[in-house]
C-alpha cells in the first residue's frame, strides 16, 4: 500500500528513506511516471543505491513542477509511460524551472530524432526503457559526476577571473 505524504507526492511502504530527512551527500532524484507500477519499480530500483535518495514519484506533470521546486532533486528521472510531447515539454519546463536539475528520459526505443529533441529540451542521459537498474543508476551517477565537474571548471575560472582582478588592481595601487 502507498501513503501519501504531500500532494502528488507517493513513497511506497517499503522505501527506506524519507524525503524530509536526506543525508547531505546523497543525491536526491525525483520520479516522473504515469503508470503507477512502473514509478514503484523505479523507486525500488534507486533506493537499492545507498547514494541516491529517491524522494518520491509522481503521477503526473502538474505535480512534478510543484515537487521540483519543493523538493529541489537533483535529478529527474521521466519515464517511458510519458507520451512524447509531453516528457519533451515537461523536460524543458524543469529545465528552465531548475537548470541545474539533471534529467534522465527514458523512451521505449531510442528514436535519433527523439533523443535529439529530448537533449535539446535539457535533458542530460536518455536511456531505453528495457535497460537495466544498474545502467539507470549509472546514468544518474554520470550526470551527477557532469555537473559536478562543470561546476569545479565553473569556480575555478571564477577563481582565475578574482585572482587576475586583484593583480588588476594591485598594479594600480
Amino acid at each position: 500500500m502507498n501513503r501519501r505524504e504531500a500532494p502528488g507526492v507517493f513513497r511506497p511502504q517499503w522505501s527506506t528513506t524519507s524525503p524530509r530527512q536526506p543525508q547531505s551527500w546523497q543525491s536526491r532524484v525525483l520520479i516522473v511516471e504515469e503508470s503507477r507500477l512502473a514509478a514503484e519499480s523505479l523507486m525500488f530500483a534507486l533506493d537499492s543505491d545507498p547514494l541516491l535518495d529517491a524522494v518520491g514519484y509522481s503521477l503526473n506533470r502538474a505535480d512534478a513542477l510543484e515537487l521540483v521546486v519543493a523538493y529541489e532533486p537533483d535529478a529527474v528521472v521521466v519515464g517511458w509511460n510519458v507520451d512524447e510531447a509531453a516528457q519533451l515539454d515537461l523536460c524543458a519546463r524543469i529545465h528552465d524551472l531548475s537548470p541545474h536539475v539533471r534529467l534522465i528520459g527514458l523512451r521505449r526505443k531510442l528514436v535519433p530524432h527523439e533523443v535529439e529533441a529530448l537533449y535539446a529540451a535539457g535533458a542530460a542521459d536518455c536511456l531505453e526503457s528495457s535497460c537495466s537498474a544498474d545502467e539507470l543508476l549509472h546514468a544518474i551517477a554520470d550526470a551527477n559526476s557532469r555537473q559536478l565537474v562543470y561546476e569545479r571548471a565553473r569556480r575555478e575560472a571564477e577563481q582565475r577571473s578574482l585572482r587576475k582582478l586583484i593583480a588588476s588592481l594591485a598594479s594600480d595601487a
